[in-house]
């Protein structure tokens, strides 16, 4: 009798077990496309705000293996052209991007090295140049764009809400949506402003399919930004190196 119960007690500690582990469907709702819309709106139209954001992401080596490598990430932007990015890596190197509604300026706080180049304009503007025009890195540019709902316009209809999880104690809606090339899903505080408090992306037509991860706290709406936090200032020794622009020839007196 003994041993019959204890058969009975693993297995259901062992049915238990599997169903934790058993992926959960997302269920389809149309609530989860207002969300993503409402946090997109929301986002597009803050005059200010600043936030910090930890990231992680995948890098695919030549063998295949994927290597995880991570950053802080603190953004002060002030539409419709001011925007500043320090960026933090793990191995604690500090790098950064300023525009001040003339010039865009990228640094590398310890390899004493700045590049600047005059891009009088709005902030989507400038960093669409950086972006586009210099290929250069530059997550979550999208999410902080005047565009954004347009952009995700066209996703919507594959909204679906996972469920109702708490992050870093904010409850939120855990949704899932795609786009042409990748997999998306977001987290967006369920009470006050649909601000998101984490969003993975994966490459699913990449090779190795990598992710991109960022968790984000500290959303201050209405941060005190005057012009001297977009205004670079070199530091003692720092040297200026000219603009790269892809498929251009280097023009050595750019400013």
């Amino acid at each position: 009798m003994s041993n019959r119960r204890t058969g009975r007690t693993l297995a259901g500690i062992l049915g238990m077990l599997i169903t934790a582990t058993h992926p959960v469907a997302a269920q389809s709702d149309q609530s989860a496309a207002a969300r993503v819309e409402a946090m997109a709106k929301f986002l597009a139209n803050a005059q200010r705000l600043s936030v910090t954001a930890d990231c992680v992401y995948d890098v695919l080596q030549d063998s295949g293996e994927k290597i995880e490598f991570g950053e802080r990430r603190e953004l002060t932007l002030r539409r419709p052209d001011r925007a500043r990015f320090d960026v933090t890596t793990r191995d604690g190197t500090r790098r950064g991007i300023l525009f001040d509604g003339t010039q865009l300026t990228a640094f590398d706080v310890d390899q004493k090295v700045y590049a600047t180049v005059q891009k009088a304009g709005t902030v989507d503007a400038a960093l669409a140049y950086y972006t586009q025009d210099l290929k250069m890195r530059l997550p979550l540019r999208e999410l902080f764009a005047t565009d954004l709902p347009q952009q995700l316009k066209d996703s919507l209809a594959s909204a679906r809400l996972v469920g109702s999880e708490t992050l870093a104690g904010v409850a939120t809606d855990h949704i899932a949506f795609r786009r042409d090339t990748a997999d998306v899903q977001v987290w967006i505080a369920n009470a006050g402003d649909p601000l998101p408090q984490r969003i993975v992306i994966t490459y699913r037509l990449a090779g190795g399919q990598p992710q991109f991860a960022a968790d984000f706290h500290g959303w201050n709406l209405t941060p005190e930004v005057p012009d001297s936090t977009f205004t670079f200032v070199p530091a003692a020794g720092a040297e200026k190196i000219p603009i790269r622009v892809p498929g251009r020839k280097v023009d050595e007196k750019q400013p």
